[in-house]
C-alpha cells in the first residue's frame, strides 16, 4: 500500500539543492567524474545547474579547478577538470568510554593528523562532558583549517536523530542532550552515535571490509555491542547487547546478581575477576594481578602455553561464539569483526571462537562469512568521522 503524499511533505528549494550538491560532491570525492560535462552525465542534472553548484563550491574551497582533461573524440573544446579538496574543512571525531575519551582531528578523506586524549578516572554526568571538553579544546588547538562539525561514539543507548544519549550508566548520563549542549559551546553541527554502529561504520568506509556488503562488528571492552552494515548501509541501531542472557552458563560459577547475562561473561570487570581465579587454579608465572591485567597480557600468555590464559580463552570464546551465531543466522553477514580490548587476545582467541560457531549453527552458512580482528578506539574514531561527512556532506 502507498501512502499518497501530503503537498507540505515536498521537497523545499534547499532540500533539493541540497541533494543535487551531495550527488556533485558524491561524484567527485569517488572518482566517478572531473568535469562538468561528465557531472551533468552521471547525476542526471542540467549542465547549467552542475556549473552553479561546482562555482559554489569552488568558491567554498570544497572543489579545486585542476587544468584540463583531453578532448573528446571528435575534438573540440578540452574540459575543465575539477577535484575535491580533502583539507578545505577538518573534521573532530570522539570515541568515549568509561575509561577515557579519545579524539582525532582529520581532512576530509579521513586522514587524521593530530589526537589528544583525556582519561576519566571514574567520572560521572557533568564531569564526563567538562572532560570531554578538554579533548575538543586540546584538537581545536590544532587546527590546519576551519571546523565542520564534531562525531562522537558513545557507549549505551543513543537516540542519534536527536542527539541524545538515553542511557550510559558507567557514564551517569540518562536523557542527555549531548549533541545540542556541544553544539551549542562550539558553534559547530555535532552528531552522537552509539559506539558500536560507529565502528562499523568506521570499518566499512575507510577499511578493507568496505568491499562488502554487509559487516557486523562485535566490540567487547566493557561491555558488549554489535554494529552492522547491511547491504551497503549503515544500521542506525547499533547498541549494547551486553544485558542479553546466555544459552550456556555452566562453564564457570556467574555472580548471584548476574542473572547469566553476556556482560557478565565477556565484560573487562568479570573477565579481569576470572583471570586471577584462573591463576589461583592453575598456577600462572606470566600474568600480572588484575589491577595490571590487560588482553595483551592474556594472548602473550596464551601463545606461550598458560593453562589459566588458555582456560580463559576457551571459556570467552565459547560465549562469544553465541553472539557469532546469533549474527550469522539472523543477519548472513559477509563479515564479522571483533573489536574492543578483547581482540587484543589474538588470532587463537578468534580462531577457536569461529570453531565453537560452527557447532552451534550449520558450518556452511560459517564457512561463507570472513573474520577479523580490529582495534576499537581507531574504528570508533573513524565510524564518528564517517558518520560526520555522512550528516554534512553526504559523502560516506
Amino acid at each position: 500500500m502507498v501512502k499518497a503524499r501530503h503537498p507540505s511533505d515536498k521537497a523545499t528549494h534547499s532540500q533539493l539543492k541540497r541533494h543535487n550538491r551531495e550527488l556533485v560532491l558524491r561524484a567527485i570525492y569517488h572518482g566517478i567524474a572531473d568535469n562538468r560535462a561528465a557531472l551533468a552525465q552521471e547525476t542526471g542534472l542540467a549542465k547549467p545547474t552542475v556549473s552553479e553548484l561546482v562555482a559554489e563550491l569552488i568558491d567554498e574551497g570544497l572543489l579545486a579547478e585542476n587544468g584540463h582533461g583531453p578532448s573528446g573524440e571528435g575534438g573540440g573544446k578540452r574540459p575543465r577538470l575539477v577535484k575535491f579538496v580533502p583539507t578545505a574543512r577538518n573534521v573532530i571525531g570522539i570515541s568515549l568510554s568509561e575509561e577515557r575519551a579519545e579524539g582525532a582531528l582529520a581532512f576530509l578523506d579521513g586522514r587524521i593528523v593530530a589526537r589528544h586524549q583525556v582519561e576519566l578516572h571514574g567520572a560521572q554526568g557533568d564531569d564526563v562532558i567538562a572532560r570531554l571538553a578538554d579533548v575538543i579544546n586540546g584538537l581545536l588547538a590544532q587546527l590546519d583549517a576551519p571546523l565542520l562539525c564534531i562525531g562522537i561514539g558513545v557507549p549505551g543507548v543513543v537516540n542519534s536523530d536527536r542527539g541524545i544519549v538515553s542511557h550510559t550508566a558507567r557514564l551517569g548520563w540518562y536523557n542527555v542532550p549531548l549533541a545540542s549542549i556541544l553544539s551549542e559551546l562550539y558553534s559547530v553541527p555535532v552528531y552522537v552515535a552509539n559506539n558500536t554502529e560507529l565502528a562499523a561504520l568506521g570499518q566499512f568506509v575507510f577499511g578493507p571490509a568496505g568491499e562488502m556488503d554487509s559487516l557486523a562488528t562485535v566490540l567487547v571492552g566493557g561491555g558488549v555491542g554489535v554494529g552492522m552494515v547491511v547491504n551497503g548501509t549503515a544500521y542506525h541501531g547499533g547498541r549494547e547487547i551486553g544485558y542479553l542472557r546466555v544459552a550456556d552458563q555452566s562453564l564457570v560459577d556467574a555472580p548471584p546478581d548476574s542473572e547469566g547475562r553476556l556482560e557478565t561473561f565477556l565484560g573487562w570487570h568479570y573477565v579481569r575477576q576470572r583471570a586471577a581465579a584462573l591463576c589461583r587454579a592453575y598456577g600462572s608465572d606470566l600474568l600480572p594481578g588484575p589491577d595490571e591485567l590487560t588482553y595483551l597480557h592474556l594472548g602473550y600468555a596464551a601463545a606461550n602455553g598458560d593453562p589459566a590464559a588458555l582456560a580463559l580463552q576457551d571459556e570467552l570464546s565459547r560465549y562469544l561464539a553465541q553472539v557469532f551465531a546469533w549474527i550469522i543466522g539472523l543477519l548472513r553477514p559477509d563479515h564479522i569483526s571483533l573489536a574492543g580490548p578483547m581482540a587484543d587476545y589474538g588470532e587463537p582467541l578468534l580462531a577457536q571462537t569461529i570453531a565453537y560457531t560452527q557447532e552451534l549453527i550449520l558450518p556452511d552458512l560459517v564457512e561463507e562469512v570472513t573474520f577479523s580482528l580490529a582495534e576499537s578506539a581507531n574504528l570508533i574514531l573513524m565510524g564518528a568521522i564517517a558518520q560526520a561527512l555522512q550528516y554534512e556532506l553526504g559523502l560516506a
